[in-house]
């Protein structure tokens, strides 16, 4: 009994299957339908959305300064915030941090520094016996803070590259309020200053590196509209 149910159902499998196969395999062989496609010039017209691409447009920025004022409040509110954010700041303004350093060619250790007395940040140096110590001794090179106050600009550091081989010309890449697009001005770690008719670069979304102490290879718009639609360089001379 049981086998000739099973052979029934192995039957009426066939039966059902065969037509569907029959049917494939009776269809002509040729190339798929092709996929409709959307023209690259016709993508995102449709978008409601198209206005946050503006990063710097009124309507975008209205939108963010809205969203924040609408989240600050619940954020806060949570009974858990003033605990977090306490600990979160006892943990960056630590004084026994363990300050990651790089080592350069004139044989100092360097270091970039902030906490609540340095917002903006120390890019400072040390030597080797005194970072093996349990209170180095540090020499600031630049001071950040100082130098916002000074130019009454709003400074972030964004980082320092040094030619080689003694790593004391440097160029050092300043954002004003953190964007993107930075300024460049040549810097003597040994002086402790930048360097008067040094390399200057504008500012802009920009890629630098340094071919030797007279000469750069700079990736920037050099004539309007030479840049990526995301705005970035991409002639480098």
């Amino acid at each position: 009994m049981r086998k000739s149910l099973l052979a029934l159902l192995a039957t009426t499998s066939l039966m059902t299957l065969t037509p569907a196969i029959a049917a494939d395999t009776a269809k002509p062989a040729g190339k798929p339908a092709a996929e409709a496609r959307t023209p690259l010039s016709e993508l995102g017209k449709d978008d409601p959305y198209l206005w946050m691409e503006e990063i710097e447009g009124t309507r975008a920025m209205d939108w963010a300064k809205a969203q924040n004022a609408r989240s600050l409040p619940v954020l806060q509110g949570d009974p858990r915030y003033a605990d977090l954010e306490s600990k979160a700041l006892a943990i960056l303004n630590a004084k026994d941090r363990v300050p990651g350093v790089s080592f350069a060619g004139d044989g100092s250790l360097r270091n970039f520094w902030q906490d609540k007395d340095h917002v903006r940040g120390i890019w400072r140096k040390t030597t080797l016996d005194s970072y093996r110590t349990a209170e180095p001794v540090w020499e600031t090179i630049l001071d950040i803070d100082a130098l916002t106050k000074a130019e009454n600009a709003n400074w972030v550091f964004k980082g320092a590259s040094c030619l080689p081989p003694d790593d004391t010309r440097c160029l050092i890449t300043l954002s004003n309020g953190g964007k993107d697009a930075v300024t460049v001005r040549e810097f003597d770690t040994t002086a402790k200053a930048f360097v008067p008719g040094g390399f200057e670069l504008p500012e802009g979304k920009q890629n630098y590196t340094w071919l030797d102490k007279d000469t750069l290879l700079v990736g920037r718009e050099w004539k309007p509209g030479e840049l990526t639609k995301s705005g970035y360089a991409y002639v480098l001379k």
